[in-house]
């Protein structure tokens, strides 16, 4: 028979298991073992040399033991040679752990030694696969690993495994620890509602934050775990992410979708390479976490009813401005779930899609390939549609494809970044358009900032706030001396920050005849704004900010950290 080279402590494991099983006895054992160190042959060679047994009742006591299911190898059609390039090569022959059928993302894994079943933890961490463990004989394995080593597939795949092996967990409690912590880190942050998760690591550490209510938070407890298992915590992250765990020279984006009770929760995932190791960021993009109706964005009554004015029109065009982070894609998601029906046909280009709408056509932009904003929404043009959406105008040519629409017979929604609704006008003159086309298309401009609110449990009187702070954010000499501000102390309901959830600040700004003249006749942004505010009954932000902070629902820090004018 061919030599079986089973490794001497898991021969002696094996040979003492059968002992204990009844299938050899201790008399054959004890020769057995006085014979192998005499001569040039294993422990279980030996056993089987003299007939004490042999290959396949091992196997089958193995199974039966274990509960591992008992497979024969020898058909060549229950072998499929490229799964083994799932792991790196040493790894399988090392351990002698030989993956080989994969189906339905279940992969087959055949063992000889029970002491290798420890393993199985890792090799789910690093292939992201359910694992189902076979046994097979001592020879079959064998047989396998020589078809492993000397396949120039496994080998060429083995040059991208390499750099992983440092990384590969050689214990059930290390890849148990990774897949846990990561598992409940992500779990933790939905519960909590944060939008973002920052994973870094530099020289003598690494920080995990969540940005919560807009506002990046260290999770310090976290970080002696991090900076002792980042690797594998990334390399899990890029598992889950269906992204190229041995890359790591060259920035990654991927997604990936968690089930947290009755709902999936999907994540955008962006790696980066730096100094010291791979930065990851993943927004959160829990679609249960969030309200899809205008109704609950928060407008004030008459804003409200013109923007819904807007977006049931048939055609126009109606823009939402603010800086990244303001919940601009929140406001139009609201808005194409107003008017979704089975008799509109509406399409939507977005870099990413962040929500998935059931009954709209949503196409994922992708610039490196030539899928513009520009290209996708001349493509819609063609689709019949009644609605689209466009994620963002960034150049000429978008604005001139999404005015000509509006112009045509659609209803166009965008964003633009500008810092308020008045001066997208100027931004959209700046771009080349021209002011009889603005006035034809656009119907309603929101500009908005999302302001944390202060904690109802915790919320005290703020004393510290002076006079002249008042008057200096607007507020006339008479309100500033009789207005009471608050603010939130701090307490376990909003993880110490005085802050529990965000409300939307809105200004809008409705296209009118007023609007129109003064944008024909050129007007600047200061003048069209006086029109606005005494022959149309605008409110800016900042006077919105300015009735948030005397009915006590934000505070006068959080009025100046989102709306003050720079």
């Amino acid at each position: 028979m061919a030599r079986l080279h089973i490794p001497i402590e898991s021969a002696k494991q094996i040979a003492s298991f059968l002992v204990g099983y009844g299938l050899i006895t201790e008399e054959q054992f004890s020769h057995a073992t006085t014979s192998s160190n005499e001569g040039d042959k294993g422990l279980i060679e030996t056993i089987v040399d003299f007939d004490f047994t042999d290959e396949v009742s091992i196997a089958k006591a193995i199974s039966e033991s274990y509960d591992i299911d008992f497979i024969d190898l020898t058909d060549e059609k229950l072998v499929d040679l490229s799964v083994t390039t799932l792991l790196p090569r040493k790894f399988i022959c090392e351990n002698r752990v030989v993956p080989f059928y994969l189906s339905d993302e279940i992969l087959n894994v055949a063992i000889s030694e029970p002491s290798v079943l420890n393993l199985m933890s890792s090799i789910r961490l690093l292939t992201d696969k359910t694992i189902h463990t076979y046994v097979a004989t001592f020879s079959q394995i064998n047989d396998l690993l020589k078809k492993v080593d000397d396949s120039p597939i496994v080998q060429k795949e083995d040059e991208k495994h390499n750099v992983l092996e440092s990384e590969i967990s050689t214990s059930e409690a290390r890849s148990s620890e990774v897949i846990d912590f990561t598992d409940k880190t992500l779990k933790k942050a939905i519960k909590l509602g944060v939008s973002d998760i920052h994973l870094e690591i530099y020289k003598k550490h690494a920080r995990m934050r969540f940005r919560l209510d807009g506002v990046l938070m260290d999770q310090k407890k976290n970080d002696e775990f991090l900076f002792d298992h980042y690797a594998a915590v990334i390399t899990r992250i890029k598992i889950m992410s269906k992204l190229d765990i041995a890359e790591r020279r060259l920035p990654q984006d991927g997604a990936m979708s968690l089930n947290v009770g009755d709902h999936d929760v999907d994540f955008r995932v962006s790696i980066l390479p730096t100094s010291f190791g791979e930065r990851v960021v993943m927004r959160i993009l829990d679609t249960s976490s969030i309200s899809l109706t205008l109704e609950t964005l928060g407008f004030q009554d008459e804003d409200e009813q013109a923007f819904k004015n807007a977006v049931d029109a048939p055609q126009g065009m109606v823009l939402v401005t603010g800086p990244t982070g303001s919940g601009k894609s929140t406001t139009l998601y609201a808005a194409l779930k107003r008017v979704n029906r089975e008799d509109i046909n509406i399409l939507t280009a977005e870099d990413p899609v962040e929500f998935t709408l059931d009954g709209v056509g949503q196409v994922h932009v992708k610039e490196d390939i030539g899928l513009t904003f520009s290209a996708a929404l001349r493509s819609f043009l063609r689709q019949d549609p009644e609605v689209v959406m466009v994620g963002e105008i960034r150049d000429k040519e978008t604005v001139d494809i999404a005015i000509k629409a509006s112009l045509t017979g659609h209803l166009v929604l965008s964003t633009l970044h500008t810092n308020d609704a008045v001066s997208t006008i100027t931004r959209l003159i700046n771009m080349g358009v021209a002011p009889y086309l603005i006035t034809s298309s656009l119907s309603l401009v929101v500009a908005q900032r999302l302001a944390r609110k202060i904690c109802e449990n915790c919320k005290t009187e703020d004393e510290t706030v002076a006079q002249s702070e008042l008057t200096s954010i607007g507020f006339k000499s008479a309100e500033s001396s009789r207005i009471t501000l608050y603010r939130g102390k701090g307490c376990s309901k909003c993880n110490k920050t005085g802050y529990k959830g965000r409300k939307g600040i809105y200004e809008v700004l409705r296209v009118t005849d007023n609007i129109k003249d003064g944008i024909l006749k050129n007007l600047t942004t200061p003048e069209l704004l006086k029109i606005a505010k005494e022959k149309d009954s605008f409110s800016t932000m900042q006077e919105v900010g300015r009735g948030f902070l005397m009915q006590g629902s934000i505070s006068l820090e959080e009025y100046q950290r989102v709306l003050m004018v720079e």
